[in-house]
């Protein structure tokens, strides 16, 4: 196999040891689905859940930030107010439905291999009697968490995480990284590289549908914080390798898809002035 190579590479100015917002990393379940709308601003989680007995709950999960997230100093607080919009939980059940997690408790974030384990962003206080939101006592149906963010060790990486009904929802900050409006994040397209180049070995070996679904989310999830690039063919491709019984008939159409990547990269991320290939 000769192995195209993508690579974005850009410099990473570190600005003493703050962090920025990066990307939403949305690790899905295939049951239930869950519509979600998430940026550095909030973000909402809409489902269904049917239970054992056939009864169906509806939920619509909400969440915010109390400041920008595009840059964190050390030793700076944030509050995360989440919120059970319209929870409507049948037949007496009664579980935890979203809740917030700090850095220590997140062992991985897709898609980012060189994330380390850090306590880096910790929390420090909730207004509710218990973590999380459900249903069953009116008080719980809000919580407002604060977290701080205070460096413990160097790591390129960190983030908190949502959790709701089986999903993760992660959101990523980086050493030295700060989004802006219309801007291009390096930590962005180097992680897109890195997936492109998943996606065109896990054609060329075979591996599940299933895994190059994931794959391609994530690969979504990166084009959706370029600001810059298409996610036309990458939709088209999820669509069309849909439960397929061999995904090595894909390999030759995503080697060229990386490759023409490169280019389109150059012409359309001309925000990205700093990155080189």
């Amino acid at each position: 196999m000769k192995k195209t190579i993508f690579l974005l590479l850009c410099p990473l100015f570190l600005m003493g040891q703050s962090i920025g917002y990066i990307e939403v990393v949305h690790e899905r379940k295939n049951d239930p689905y869950v519509e979600l709308s998430a940026n550095k601003n909030g973000g909402t989680a809409i489902f269904n859940r049917t239970y054992r007995t056939g009864c169906v709950g509806s939920y619509e999960i909400r969440w915010t930030f109390s400041k920008d997230l595009a840059l964190l100093q050390p030793g700076e607080t944030f509050d995360v107010t989440l919120q059970c919009v319209s929870c409507r939980t049948p037949c007496g059940y009664k579980w935890g439905i979203a809740d917030v997690m700090a850095s220590n408790n997140v062992l991985k974030i897709p898609g980012y291999q060189e994330y380390t384990y850090n306590g880096n962003i910790g929390l420090v206080g909730k207004s509710g009697s218990s973590s999380g939101v459900f249903d069953w006592q009116p008080a719980q149906l809000s919580n407002t968490y604060t977290f701080k963010y205070q460096p413990k060790k160097s790591a390129k990486y960190t983030a908190i995480a949502f959790t709701i009904v089986g999903h993760r929802v992660y959101y990523v900050f980086g050493e030295g990284s700060s989004s802006t409006a219309g801007g291009i994040n390096c930590h962005t397209l180097l992680g897109l590289g890195k997936l492109v180049n998943s996606l065109e070995l896990g054609a060329y070996e075979g591996y599940p549908w299933d895994w190059m679904d994931k794959t391609i989310d994530y690969a979504l999830n990166h084009i959706k914080a370029s600001s810059c690039l298409s996610d036309t063919y990458l939709r088209d491709l999820k669509s069309r390798m849909y439960r397929a019984s061999d995904t090595r008939i894909f390999y030759a159409e995503i080697q060229t898809y990386s490759q023409k990547l490169e280019s389109e990269v150059a012409s359309s991320c001309s925000a990205c002035s700093n990155c080189t290939q």
